[in-house]
């Protein structure tokens, strides 16, 4: 469930929207159609109200789509809740039944999400609610009212636990009953996570509201963010591309996505006519030195280009009792490259790239942790989030106990992937390949990746493998293995597992 917090600067937990933003099609794309149907869920009979985050975050997100550049068909939007399947089922019917073979669905909900490791697979739960009747759509009930539609469907789904939709990140095995050709899931947070809103008053009255997780979504995918996650800018946003951005830019949850990966263009924008900065940019650039910092001396050294003069803050939230503490989050102002927890009227950093470096408190982290660390810019008094970015404390030394879960086959030409869990006791950097029978590596999943918090119990973190090797082809059928490395300090640890097997079409 979600949690709702209020903290300094009115910086808290959150929802979510993914956002999409008007783009101008491609030449591959003459004849598609998109439509969108977005949904907020703010007033609960069993869970806390978010007002007004999930309405602001559909308004928002209807104000992107608008304009006509995505070849956008149709847009509803229903801010005020939605009760029951029924009425889900009747608004999807009338948003995309006119769609064909060559069409796009985009469909966003912003919610609470149940789920419970006791729950069967598919079992995980978005409220519907609105305020006075409240029920719940399961991952199977959303497939069978979106297999009526024709075309590719894209689900965005913001909510607490929504992984667990798509059997990821919950630390159990679970079905995706999303799998195949037809559907994109994007998933503000991992089955086991919480994703985090905030919501303040302005004058009074609680008109304020947004999400951390649709703030990097809209730097990603839009003008106003410089279509971020668009790596080789080609005018074309692809899954893989927009997973990867979000992973690095958005801490307080992890993005899942089905699939793992995929070139299927999300977005496309008119990349010949941008000229390389977004519509309101005020920061650009932001880039860390490394992930990973030293438990002796945890410094993290960072640079951004600061476009327009504007104040910037440091939000620093530590990952304590399992879960992030924003409750005692640590605010610093950058007052022109000296740091200070109280803010100085008119201190503004001016134009320019800026080198920063920030030691964390060794008593925050201790031995070993998690930190958060928030690049905010405040306007009129009003906070925004430019960059959230995990960074991994590991001990100076000591044994993870790696273990690893997983299935004992899958079948990818019926569109399934492996996921699986490698169990550490603590953070540290991990090496993840799949091997063949004879030792030899078909695919490296990770590379000296720095761990992050995913709320698992046991601690660990889940990957997935989709069958295919490192130029992109499919693996042949056959006996497969994982080999875990896990790095602490000058040590590594290593681990093979059991035998699993890639299983080939039947007949």
């Amino acid at each position: 469930m979600h949690l709702r917090k209020r903290l300094s600067l009115l910086l808290a937990v959150w929802l979510c929207l993914p956002f999409l933003t008007p783009a101008k099609a491609s030449e591959d794309e003459e004849g598609r159609e998109n439509r969108a149907l977005l949904l907020g869920c703010d007033r609960f009979v069993s869970q806390t109200d978010t007002t007004p985050s999930a309405a602001n975050n559909v308004g928002r997100m209807a104000s992107a789509l608008s304009g006509g550049t995505m070849n956008l068909q149709t847009l509803v939007t229903r801010a005020e809740g939605v009760a029951t399947t029924g009425e889900l089922a009747g608004l999807i019917l009338d948003a995309f039944s006119d769609a064909d073979a060559d069409d796009v669905s985009i469909f966003y909900i912003s919610t609470h999400g149940v789920w419970e490791e006791s729950l069967p697979g598919g079992g995980m739960t978005l409220l519907l609610s609105d305020g006075v009747t409240e029920s719940g759509v399961t991952a199977r009930q959303l497939r069978t009212m979106f297999d009526q539609i024709k075309g590719h469907k894209v689900l965005l789904l913001d909510a607490c636990h929504a992984g667990a939709m798509i059997g990821k990140g919950a630390g159990v095995l679970l079905d995706n009953v999303f799998s195949g050709p037809d559907y994109t899931v994007v998933c503000s947070s991992g089955g086991a996570e919480e994703s985090w809103f905030w919501s303040g008053d302005i004058d009074g009255e609680r008109l304020a509201g947004a999400g951390y997780f649709s703030g990097a979504l809209v730097r990603a995918l839009s003008l106003e963010g410089g279509y971020g996650a668009d790596d080789n800018r080609d005018g074309g946003i692809t899954l893989t591309e927009l997973k990867r951005y979000l992973l690095a830019n958005h801490g307080a949850s992890t993005v899942r996505t089905y699939p793992e990966d995929s070139e299927f263009p999300l977005l496309t924008y008119d990349a010949a006519s941008y000229t390389g900065r977004g519509r309101d940019a005020v920061i650009e650039g932001v880039t860390f030195d490394s992930d990973v910092l030293l438990p002796g001396d945890p410094t993290v050294y960072f640079t951004f280009n600061v476009v327009r003069s504007v104040q910037v803050a440091y939000q620093l939230v530590y990952h304590r009792q399992g879960r992030w503490d924003f409750d005692n989050a640590q605010l610093i102002y950058d007052n022109n490259g000296a740091f200070s927890p109280w803010a100085m009227a008119g201190r503004t950093l001016p134009p320019g790239m800026k080198e920063r470096a920030i030691t964390l408190d060794r008593a925050d982290t201790g031995s070993s942790g998690y930190v958060l660390l928030q690049l905010l810019t405040i306007e009129r008094g009003m906070p925004s989030v430019v960059c959230s970015r995990v960074l991994c404390v590991p001990p100076e030394s000591g044994d993870p106990q790696l273990a690893v879960d997983t299935s004992s086959s899958f079948c990818p030409e019926y569109y399934e992937e492996l996921n699986f869990t490698v169990n550490h006791l603590f953070p540290c950097e991990l090496t993840v390949t799949i091997e063949d029978e004879d030792g030899n590596t078909v695919r490296r999943l990770s590379s000296r990746q720095a761990t992050r918090p995913e709320q698992l119990i046991p601690g660990g973190t889940s990957f997935t493998w989709d069958g295919r090797r490192n130029d992109g082809s499919l693996a042949e059928s056959g006996k497969y293995r994982i080999r875990i490395k896990a790095y602490v300090g000058a040590e590594k640890y290593e681990i093979l597992s059991e035998e699993l097997w890639l299983l080939g079409l039947v007949g």
